[in-house]
């Protein structure tokens, strides 16, 4: 069975012993405090997590059992640095090894790499957009004429920067694009209207997928001029895959009870959650428009890994309806796609494959 993060068990600590002074006690037939608590958390097992994630061909960045509790994080383009933020703040850990934080304060969300060496993050002021040059750790400051920046990207250009902002603090943001030689901002898409909630963009095909505010779809469009390319309804997120052809989308999945192994009688207080809606991972093929659940598998803030095509990465919920203690996940996307017929186009060096009909997809030679 999956194990729990810690995490939940100190925050349902948290919750009963308010609870013990201002809810109602609980009832003789009820769950005690002590069997509530131990419904619901179970000892960290690090081989146990190693093993499942690796029978599903996940690689994890951290160590299973770690205190692992991420905001943000992303893979610079050759793939050999991440950045991932914590509450201590923004970190960088090289495949040297070195994991280091920058010295940046905190950043308010988000960061997006630029490119290897250059890094941009939102300052906590919610008026400055930072530069980290992280080879000399010299750091720039740009001032912006928008309120509290998040979800940086790197846009088309090579000093493009990408992010959502409002004019005025608490306004409706849009995506707004960031010059950074030469410290100019403007509105990124003026086809884009009515505020948007997050997007993503895909620098290689001039594409960014969004949800707009209030909206309940993931709309990927052509940066240029707004021609829809793909809706998918009941979705939070959508990311691209730098070709193109493959769409991964984030959303709700099904919910799994908290407390399975009630007896007859038993009930749960009014006061703890009875199910948890873990999050879920669809994949779109953009040509056909068929689409993947990606079964057992839960993560959030999914990314394309640029540097080997179809590899992908995202912060670890858990597997199979469980929670486990969050991770940073890599995972090459063509096992999973291959296993249910499809026939990813490219090859590991980006180069395109040949491949020899069978049936709707064909497969590789």
């Amino acid at each position: 069975m999956p194990t729990f993060n810690k995490y939940r068990h100190c925050l349902l600590l948290s919750l009963l012993v308010a609870c013990a002074s201002a809810c109602e006690a609980p009832k003789e037939d009820e769950l005690s405090f002590t069997d509530a608590v131990k419904a619901v958390y179970t000892p960290c097992n690090r081989d146990e997590i190693k093993l499942n994630t690796a029978a599903k061909g996940l690689q994890l960045v951290f160590e299973a059992c770690g205190s692992n509790n991420f905001f943000h994080y992303g893979w610079a383009p050759t793939g050999t640095t991440l950045h991932y933020q914590t509450t201590q703040g923004l970190w960088v850990l090289k495949d040297t090894g070195e994991n280091y934080p920058l010295r940046v304060g905190i950043p308010r969300a988000d960061s997006a790499w630029i490119n290897d060496d250059l890094l941009a993050y939102p300052d906590a002021n919610g008026r400055q957009i930072g530069v980290y040059t992280v080879a000399t750790h010299v750091l720039y400051l740009l001032e912006i004429d928008h309120s509290e920046p998040e979800q940086l990207a790197h846009g088309k250009g090579a000093d493009d920067v990408l992010y959502l902002a409002a004019d005025v603090p608490g306004g409706v943001k849009d995506i707004q694009l960031l010059k950074v030689n030469t410290g100019t901002a403007e509105k990124a898409f003026s086809w884009l209207n009515g505020g948007v909630e997050n997007f993503t963009y895909q620098t290689d095909t001039d594409t960014v997928c969004y949800r707009a505010l209030g909206g309940t779809e993931v709309i990927c469009a052509r940066g240029e001029d707004g021609k829809v390319l793909r809706r998918v309804k009941n979705r939070h997120r959508g990311v691209l895959s730098a070709d193109g052809r493959y769409l991964v989308t984030e959303g709700d999945g099904v919910a799994v009870p908290n407390f399975p192994d009630l007896k007859p009688g038993e009930e749960v207080p009014d006061y703890l959650a009875k199910e948890t809606i873990p999050p879920a991972l669809w994949i779109t093929d953009m040509e056909t428009g068929e689409e993947l659940l990606w079964k057992g598998i839960h993560g959030t803030d999914f990314e394309w890994y640029e540097a080997t095509p179809y590899f992908g990465s995202f912060v670890l919920w858990g597997l199979d309806g469980g929670e486990l203690n969050s991770n940073i996940t890599l995972v090459d996307l063509r096992h999973f796609l291959e296993s249910k017929g499809w026939t990813p186009p490219l090859g590991r060096d980006g180069q395109p494959l040949d491949t020899e009909p069978r049936g709707r997809s064909g497969r590789l030679k």
